[in-house]
């Protein structure tokens, strides 16, 4: 009997100390990491582009290669907050004597990790309705 406020005030410490992590409802935010390559930043490109104009279009590239300077990556990931998956992107540019000769890679992100259009529009329309704006008098 001598224990049971010792094992009462022990598991209600431990259910203090674990917080919010066991709700699986809890909203985490995706991180993006590194320079993402939209379709319209593709569709910019053309063939026989200097380097200038191709590093104008998609920023300059984080991973440099020492070994070949015709090619550039631009590596990105993106890390789901619900799940805490991992979702690794690869878009490569390669140049001969300045110019681009070739492009290839992953260059849309995955949609289902950002809204969509019509789903902002309902939410903002959610929004007003739950919060109207006063009328002038």
């Amino acid at each position: 009997m001598k224990f049971a406020p010792i094992l009462l005030l022990s598991g209600l410490i431990s259910i203090a100390l674990s917080g919010c992590s066991l709700i699986p409802s809890a909203h985490k935010v995706p991180i993006q990491q590194g320079h993402i390559i939209t379709t319209e930043m593709v569709s910019n490109l053309k063939l026989g582009m200097t380097k200038n104009q191709v590093r104008y279009v998609l920023g300059n590239s984080l991973l440099p290669n020492m070994f070949d300077e015709d090619r550039w990556d631009y590596h990105y990931s993106t890390r789901l907050g619900s799940t805490g998956d991992i979702k690794h992107h690869l878009y490569t540019v390669y140049f001969a004597d300045g110019k681009l000769i070739k492009t290839e890679g992953d260059h849309t992100p995955d949609s289902s990790l950002f809204a969509k259009p019509k789903d902002l529009e309902k939410m903002v329309e959610d929004a007003k309705k739950a919060n109207p704006l006063p009328e002038d008098q």
